[in-house]
């Protein structure tokens, strides 16, 4: 059927990727689906902006999330884009991608976290340290509330790189200052960039 579909006009094709798309649902058991969607419109903003969401988090697909892009230029698929460039090594140009999920939106935490993290691994830390304060504030605020549980591990993450990148901009007693606000419970504490992540411990940095 889809072969007989694909040599009718293409706005019927269009429709009935469209159909196929409403009875797919956007987990990882629906690639399938997607890509028959595709089969039957090759330019569906929809269904490439599935595919790269479908593939977040498997490693990969920049290509695939260009494409969404291109047709789809939405904070989240500029979002998807750059965690593909992040998770490939391609820290600057993901730092790029994200900035552009930033530009999109106003004052969003998780874009503006993103962001900094990238640009503090391609070494524009002024840029990070700009990032992560906004979004450490915008954490704060919202973890203030007592019913919100869900922002608190966000806003350590931000406190935790956040003092990393002062380390990194020549702050010390701001990246002692903030990674104490992140662990109260320390008499001390340094946090480093790790090649995964970031690393925070109660004591002093190697070699001081």
């Amino acid at each position: 059927m889809d072969g007989f579909t694909a040599r009718l006009p293409p706005v019927v094709g269009s429709a009935v990727s469209q159909i196929a798309l409403r009875r797919a649902g956007y987990g990882k058991g629906d690639g399938n689906a997607i890509h028959r969607a595709l089969q039957l419109d090759p330019e569906s903003a929809d269904a490439w902006t599935r595919l790269c969401h479908l593939n977040d988090d498997a490693g990969g697909h920049e290509a695939t999330c260009r494409k969404a892009v291109s047709l789809s230029p939405t904070a989240w698929n500029f979002n998807a884009l750059g965690a593909a460039q992040e998770r490939s090594g391609d820290f600057c140009t993901a730092e790029d991608s994200y900035t552009m999920s930033v530009q999109k939106t106003s004052n969003n935490a998780f874009f503006l976290r993103n962001m900094a993290r990238a640009a503090l691994r391609c070494g524009h830390s002024g840029a990070s340290v700009a990032g992560f304060e906004v979004a450490e504030s915008l954490d704060a605020k919202a973890a203030s509330d007592p019913d919100d549980d869900e922002t608190k591990p966000d806003l350590l993450s931000d406190r935790e790189y956040l003092s990393a990148a002062y380390d990194r901009t020549k702050q010390p007693e701001k990246a002692t200052a903030i990674c104490l606000k992140a662990h109260p419970d320390w008499k001390s504490c340094h946090c480093e960039l790790t090649d995964k992540d970031v690393k925070c411990s109660n004591g002093r940095p190697s070699g001081i």
